[in-house]
C-alpha cells in the first residue's frame, strides 16, 4: 500500500491538494473563504504556510518593511503591479498566529477537509507535531536542508516532499535521511517557477521517481494552465497540490501564478476523467461495444459446396456480413482452418460449431 492509500485517501482518483499559502493576504475571512471554495472545488485537502520569525531569522536580522499592497479580497483589485520575487520575504502581514492556525484548522476539518502546513522552520515543526497533524508538507526550498529534513522525520509525521530545485542525488539523500528515521514520506516532482513554463516541466521525471524510489510520486503545479496537472496524472502522479485564488488579479506575492477556484474545480474533473479513462490496463471486449460489433461483425461462411468428410482448407470459407443470429465469428478462423465437414455444406452457408469437427 502506497503512501496516497496509507496516509490521504483510498480509491483510484487523485488527492487534491488546494494550496492556499499566503493567498489569503493575512486575512482571516479572507483564508475560511478559501477553505470554502477549495471544498466547493472538489478538493481533499487545504494548505497554509507557517513560520515563527523568532527561529526563521538570523537574530539581529532586519527585515525591510514590506511593500506592496495586499488585496482585502477579490473585489479589492488595485492598478498597482510588482513582479514575482519582488516582494518582501519573510512578511509577517501574511503569517497567522498560532491560535489562528488553530481556528482555520478546526474550520477545515469541519469542511471534511484535511489540513496541511509547510513548516519552516523547527518551531512550526513542534507546532504541528503537538497538534498531532495529520501530514507535513516540506517546501522545495528546506528539500536540501538535511538537518531540518532529520529534525522533521525525527517527528514521525508522514511527509510530503517537494523536490523543486533539487537533483536526484540531493533526494537519494533525503530518502535515505526519512527512511532511517522510518518516517512515511513521498516525494511531489516539482519546479519552482512561478509561473512555471511549458518547457521547464519536465514530466518525465515522474516515471522515472517512481521507479526509482518504488513509491508514490506526486506533482506539485505552479503552471497557470492544466497542461502540468494532467500531463503528470497520465503519468503516474496520485497527489495533485496547486495554488488556488479567489482572483488572480488580486494582489499579493503568489496570486498570478494561482488557479481561480473554477478552473480549479475543472481541472480536478478532468483529471478525475483521465483516471477514469486509463483503466486499468485489461484488454477485453466491453459492453460499450457490443453494439457496434452486432452491427458491423462478419461470420465465417462457405465459399463453395463442401462435401461431409471433407477437411476444410481457407479457400473453401470466407468472412462476410450477414445480419443474421449465430455462426463463428471471424476469430474462430484457425479454428474451422483444417477442421472436417461432419455433414454437407452447401454454398454460402453460416458455419456453425456444430458443423464441423476436429
Amino acid at each position: 500500500m502506497g503512501f496516497k492509500e496509507k496516509y490521504l485517501k483510498s480509491g483510484k482518483y487523485p488527492y487534491f491538494i488546494a494550496e492556499i499559502g499566503i493567498n489569503h493576504n493575512g486575512q482571516m475571512d479572507l483564508a475560511k473563504r478559501m477553505i470554502d471554495a477549495s471544498k466547493d472545488a472538489g478538493a481533499d485537502a487545504v494548505k497554509f504556510q507557517k513560520r515563527n520569525f523568532d527561529t526563521l531569522l538570523l537574530p539581529g536580522t532586519v527585515i525591510p518593511k514590506p511593500t506592496g499592497y495586499l488585496s482585502k479580497d477579490e473585489n479589492d483589485l488595485p492598478t498597482e503591479e510588482k513582479a514575482f520575487g519582488t516582494w518582501t520575504y519573510p512578511d509577517k502581514r501574511l503569517e497567522f498566529t498560532d491560535e489562528q492556525v488553530l481556528q482555520l484548522w478546526k474550520y477545515a476539518e469541519s469542511k471534511d477537509l484535511d489540513f496541511i502546513m509547510s513548516p519552516w522552520e523547527e518551531h512550526s515543526v513542534n507546532f504541528l507535531a503537538d497538534y498531532n497533524a495529520k501530514v507535513i508538507k516540506l517546501a522545495s526550498i528546506d528539500t536540501t536542508n538535511y538537518q531540518f529534513c532529520e529534525y522533521i522525520a525525527e517527528q514521525g509525521i508522514p511527509t510530503i516532499v517537494s523536490t523543486g530545485m533539487c537533483n536526484y542525488q540531493q533526494l537519494d539523500i533525503v530518502w535515505n535521511i526519512f527512511t532511517v528515521y522510518n518516517c512515511p514520506m513521498m516525494f511531489l516532482h516539482c519546479t519552482s517557477a512561478y509561473p512555471s513554463p511549458l518547457e521547464d516541466k519536465h514530466l518525465n521525471c515522474i516515471p522515472y521517481m517512481l521507479h526509482r524510489y518504488n513509491m508514490d510520486i506526486g506533482f506539485s503545479g505552479h503552471g497557470v494552465g492544466f497542461e502540468g496537472v494532467l500531463g503528470a496524472v497520465v503519468l503516474g502522479a496520485n497527489v495533485i497540490e496547486k495554488h488556488v485564488t479567489l482572483s488572480k488579479k488580486m494582489s499579493g506575492p503568489d496570486q498570478a501564478a494561482s488557479l481561480e477556484f473554477a478552473d480549479f474545480a475543472e481541472l480536478i474533473r478532468l483529471s478525475n476523467n483521465i483516471v477514469t479513462a486509463l483503466g486499468d490496463g485489461t484488454k477485453e471486449f466491453l459492453e460499450s461495444e457490443k453494439v457496434l460489433h452486432g452491427v458491423l461483425s462478419k461470420r465465417i461462411v462457405t465459399f463453395c459446396p463442401i462435401e461431409k468428410g471433407t477437411v476444410i482448407t481457407g479457400d473453401m470459407i470466407r468472412t462476410v456480413v450477414t445480419k443474421k443470429e449465430g455462426g463463428l465469428l471471424p476469430e474462430y478462423y484457425y479454428h474451422v482452418l483444417d477442421s472436417v465437414a461432419l455433414k454437407d455444406l452447401p454454398s454460402s452457408h453460416i458455419i456453425e460449431e456444430q458443423d464441423i469437427g476436429v
